[in-house]
């Protein structure tokens, strides 16, 4: 005669080894999922912001280059109305709109003043999402120098008067791409972290990241 019972304990105790997750290992669980959820969000949102600041600062190199490439193969001299007159590129800053744009003025009457009327826009460029012409908190450095002191405004190139500036930061390349109007410097920042955009005199550009003590 064949006995059952011991098929019957193993089921049984099969059973109870299978019983399922109790109440509050379920709420462990959900609550383990939701922070590393939270986590996964944080993250992903810092790299993108990181990201979009370093698009933002490889771009704005570029297109200062591109400007002073440009000042450089057009001369100091164009012909307008069959006369020689002086021309020059500008790259003008928009602090309130987040935006610069590059400007050609060419001298149609001759006087050697940049006035209304004689410059064109050649192109206008955004910050990215989220980016702004500003610096995170902490920073008492000068950008790319580490000479002591906090920045003075975010944008520190002149802002002459006359047009296509019109009272706004502004860089005028000569013949030769060299900035005319002296030095300065760009901050990009998204509130964290932040980049620095140098221009000296003869025209170098220098793009440089803050890393919470020292540009580099």
């Amino acid at each position: 005669m064949i006995k059952a019972w011991p098929l019957a304990a193993k089921l049984s105790g099969r059973a109870h080894s299978l019983r399922g997750f109790t109440l509050l290992e379920l709420l462990l669980v959900m609550a383990l999922i939701s922070i590393l959820a939270c986590v996964a969000t944080w993250g992903g949102r810092h790299m993108l912001r990181g990201w979009q600041l370093k698009r933002a600062g490889h771009q704005m190199l570029e297109d200062l280059k591109a400007a002073q490439g440009r000042a450089e193969m057009s001369g100091s001299l164009t012909m307008s109305n069959g006369t020689l007159v002086m021309q020059r590129t500008f790259l003008v800053f928009d602090p309130d709109a987040q935006s610069y744009a590059a400007y050609s003025w060419q001298d149609h009457n001759g006087d050697g003043v940049t006035e209304a009327g004689e410059s064109a826009q050649l192109w206008q460029k955004g910050l990215p999402p989220g980016v702004f012409f500003d610096w995170a908190p902490g920073i008492d450095r000068r950008a790319c120098s580490n000479i002591n002191g906090p920045p003075g405004s975010a944008i520190s190139f002149s802002s002459p008067t006359y047009a296509p500036c019109d009272d706004r930061p502004c860089i005028k390349f000569d013949q030769h791409g060299f900035s005319v109007m002296g030095p300065g410097a760009v901050y990009l920042s998204e509130g964290e972290q932040t980049l620095a955009i140098t221009g000296t005199r003869p025209g170098h550009f220098t793009m440089c990241e803050w890393n919470g003590e020292r540009w580099q």
